[in-house]
């Protein structure tokens, strides 16, 4: 019987543009042009979650990268939950600068009726003899996590059963979903057939203990940093729910750079390090902001940036998420700090808020902190002007066991002086009781970026330590 085969390239989260000793976008485009090159039909999909965060992206919005992506030209790309760093029209504005449509199935704009504006819903694709559909779905959680300010997420699961009968009824051979975040239904849709393949990015993937939750063969998941999958899909003439699945895991540095998008890529590196050359400050200790470290614990960078906004702002306390530090890096005693390191570490275009909030409220707030540090989730608290010890063993919601505001207990009803994020600020993160302070005026006439005070603070000191203070502690709760 003849058979088909379909040559199939995935990679995602690249939102660094050079990233050695990894490889980056002139080696995905080498490999990319050596597949393509083969006599059998190939398609590359790319999985999103690389406009941000990165240093320029925090100038351009991710626009470096869909230029970069242009001239790779990717048949899909998938929108991840990161693609909303910059809220909705700036995604918008992204994907019509796209020579290649990108794809958001589950997503609707109740001003429409319809997806988000230049993306597609779902993909019809002719690749040799062959007809495949592509879907991308996100999970509901996005709409708290980046704060979207019009989107509506619809349920992912219904929606591919709907998206891939549709599909199916078009002509698609193959089904193929991009998703971003843990789904506990993917082997479901695969075990009947909704869709034929299923393709994730990430590189915090831990393999589950129960046997019927771990990934079946067609449920391919990249779980190394600046890696693609090739997968080759081969199956019987009019048959593809008997495809056999063929994957390669491929790092990116294995191959050479293309000259032409490393030459893109450089003119974008020089353009960003002439602007953020400048010394900023001495570490007189060694300074953490891997994920775990800004995540999980009270950390020195974190403290350092929660000062700079109590000192810049003179109020009573200040608080920062820790998802909005993100340069995932360890720096030596000794090292200089630049306006480059400070940028790649707070690569976000968030905004000072400054606000009057009872004590009630910034307790809720720090309640919300540290309800999920089992996850490491981005809603992490890094804290000034206070002190919090919290009890892990607690239920989410009944943790602070003593909150102290300069060296005193917090009094519900008393109004204290808080400043933090714009994204905090609108209930970003889960940070809801925040929604309920009444904003004071900052007292600059234009309302800096948090990256652009942190670097004012710090640049007034010659050198600084990135220690920890026990601000924040956790506590076993023995003899409460």
């Amino acid at each position: 019987m003849q058979s088909k085969q379909l040559t199939l390239l995935y990679t995602a989260e690249l939102p660094l543009i050079k990233n050695p000793p990894y490889g980056s976008y002139a080696n995905l485009a080498t490999l990319v042009s050596e597949i393509r090159a083969e006599q059998q039909p190939s398609l590359f999909l790319f999985g999103g979650g690389s406009l941000a965060p990165s240093m320029l992206s925090s100038f351009d919005r991710g626009a470096h990268v869909i230029d970069i992506l242009n001239s790779i030209e990717p048949d899909a790309m998938g929108v991840a939950k990161r693609e909303f760093s910059y809220f909705e029209d700036e995604l918008s504005l992204r994907a019509y600068e796209a020579a290649f449509p990108l794809i958001l199935s589950n997503a609707i704009d109740p001003l429409t009726g319809h997806g988000l504006d230049g993306t597609e819903q779902q993909l019809l694709l002719s690749k040799g003899n062959t007809r495949v559909g592509i879907l991308t779905v996100i999970d509901n959680a996005a709409s708290e996590e980046y704060l979207l300010q019009r989107l509506r997420i619809e349920p992912p699961y219904e929606d591919i059963i709907n998206q891939a009968r549709a599909l199916r009824e078009q002509g698609a051979e193959l089904v193929i979903l991009m998703i971003s975040d843990e789904l506990t239904f993917v082997n479901k849709l695969l075990k009947d057939g909704v869709v034929d393949l299923v393709l994730r990015n990430d590189p915090h993937y831990e393999r589950p203990i129960a046997s019927d939750e771990q990934p079946v063969s067609n449920y391919v998941i990249v779980t190394e940093d600046a890696t693609a999958a090739r997968i080759t899909i081969q199956w019987p003439q009019n048959q593809p729910q008997q495809a056999a699945f063929n994957i390669t895991m491929v790092p990116l540095s294995d191959y050479p750079e293309d000259d032409d998008i490393a030459a893109q890529v450089t003119a974008y590196d020089t353009r960003i390090k002439a602007l953020l050359s400048e010394q900023v400050t001495l570490l007189t200790t060694p300074m953490d902001t891997t994920r775990s470290a800004v995540r999980t614990g009270e950390n020195g960078f974190g403290n350092l940036v929660s000062d700079a906004l109590r000192e810049a702002s003179h109020t009573d306390v200040a608080l920062f998420n820790g998802g909005g530090i993100r340069g995932d890096r360890t720096y030596e005693k000794g090292h200089i700090l630049t306006r480059e390191d400070i940028s790649s570490e707070i690569p976000f275009r968030n905004h000072i808020r400054v606000m009057k909030i009872t004590g009630a409220d910034l307790k809720a707030a720090l309640e919300n902190g540290v309800s999920r540090v089992e996850d490491a989730s981005g809603r992490f608290p890094h804290i000034s002007g206070m002190t919090c010890e919290v009890l892990l063993s607690a239920p989410p919601g009944q943790r602070i066991e003593k909150l102290l505001i300069n060296g005193q207990p917090v009094q519900p009803g008393r109004y204290y002086t808080l400043a933090t994020t714009d994204y905090l600020a609108s209930g970003g993160d889960g940070y809801e009781s925040l929604k309920r302070g009444i904003e004071v005026p900052f007292s600059q006439q234009v309302t800096p970026l948090i990256a652009d005070i942190v670097i004012s603070v710090l640049r007034r000191h010659t050198s600084l330590a990135a220690s920890t203070s026990g601000r924040l502690m956790f506590i076993s709760g023995k003899g409460n």
